[in-house]
C-alpha cells in the first residue's frame, strides 16, 4: 500500500535509530508518555550502537522482562559485577515481584552508563498502564538528572475516542488541554500535550534533547493525522522533533521525521 504524504516530513523510510538522531553513543535516553514504551525500549537494545542497558524508575510488568537477554535486581549484591558477563540486552530493575519488576532510583542510570563496557542507558520513567497517551501526576515522571535525550511517546490511536477511554490520568488530560473528558483530541490538542512542560515535557532535565515518536502510524491517513499533530507540537520551542512510524518487532525502516 502507498503511504501518504506525511506533510511536511523531511525524512521517510528511515530506520529508528536515525529517525531519532542516536547514532552517537554515549548517553541516558528516558522514555515517557504512553503507547509503547517498553516495546521501544527493547527495541532499541537491539538497534543503538555499541552496548546498551535498559532499566526503570517506574513499574513494568514482570511479564515484560522475558524481551531482556539478562534481568538484574538491585537486591542482587552483585548486579554490577555480573553485568560486565552478558551480551545483548540487559534490564536492570529495583526488584522483581509476581506481576511487577520495580524501578531503580533516579540515580542508578548515571552509575551504569559511567562503566567501560556501557555505551548507552535506556530508562523507561513513566507509566500509562498501556493506554495511548496521558498526561502526568505530580509524582511524575522520574526522570534521571543526567538524561541526554526525552522521548515522549504517543500511539496515534490516542484521537480515535474519548478521552475518558484512551488517556491514562484523563482528568489532567482534559485540565491541560480544556477539553471534556467526554469527547476526543484533536490533533493539535494531542500536540500541545505532548509538547506541554506539563505533559510530555513535564521534567525534562536542562540541556536535554526532547522528541516525540507518535507510535502505531502505519496507514495514509493516520499519516496525514500525525503531520497534524507534528506542526502543533513543534509550536513549542524545546521540541526538536517529532518522528512518526510503528514500532514492530523489529522496528525497522518506514519513520517519518518532522525536524524543527
Amino acid at each position: 500500500m502507498q503511504r501518504g504524504s506525511g506533510e511536511g516530513a523531511e525524512g521517510r523510510g528511515l530506520g529508528l535509530v536515525e529517525a531519532l538522531a542516536l547514532e552517537e553513543p554515549p548517553g541516558i535516553i528516558a522514555v515517557v508518555g504512553g503507547g509503547g514504551k517498553s516495546t521501544l525500549l527493547f527495541a532499541l537494545a537491539r538497534l543503538l550502537p555499541g552496548r546498551t542497558v535498559l532499566t526503570t524508575t517506574t513499574r513494568i510488568f514482570a511479564s515484560q522482562t522475558r524481551f531482556a537477554n539478562r534481568v538484574y535486581s538491585l537486591d542482587d549484591s552483585d548486579w554490577e559485577r555480573a553485568l560486565a558477563d552478558v551480551e545483548g540486552s540487559s534490564l536492570v530493575v529495583g526488584r522483581l515481584e509476581e506481576r511487577h519488576a520495580l524501578g531503580v532510583p533516579p540515580e542508578i542510570p548515571a552509575r551504569i552508563l559511567a562503566r567501560p563496557d556501557v555505551d548507552w542507558v535506556v530508562v523507561e520513567a513513566d507509566g500509562s498502564r498501556r493506554l495511548p497517551v496521558k498526561a502526568p501526576a505530580d509524582h511524575e515522571p522520574v526522570i534521571p538528572p543526567e538524561t541526554r535525550i526525552l522521548v515522549t511517546v504517543a500511539g496515534i490511536d490516542a484521537l480515535s475516542a474519548p478521552i475518558a477511554e484512551i488517556a491514562h490520568r484523563p482528568e489532567r488530560v482534559s485540565a491541560l488541554t480544556g477539553l471534556s473528558p467526554e469527547i476526543r483530541l484533536s490533533p493539535d490538542a494531542l500536540g500541545e500535550l505532548l509538547a506541554s512542560e506539563r505533559g510530555g515535557g513535564k521534567g525534562a532535565p536542562p540541556g536535554a534533547r526532547r522528541v516525540v515518536l507518535l507510535n502505531k502510524v502505519e496507514s495514509p491517513a493516520q499519516d496525514e493525522l500525525a503531520a497534524r499533530v507534528a506542526r502543533s507540537a513543534l509550536r513549542a520551542p524545546a521540541l526538536e522533533r517529532v518522528v512518526a512510524g510503528a514500532l514492530r518487532a523489529e522496528a525497522g525502516l518506514g519513520w517519518q521525521v518532522w525536524p524543527r
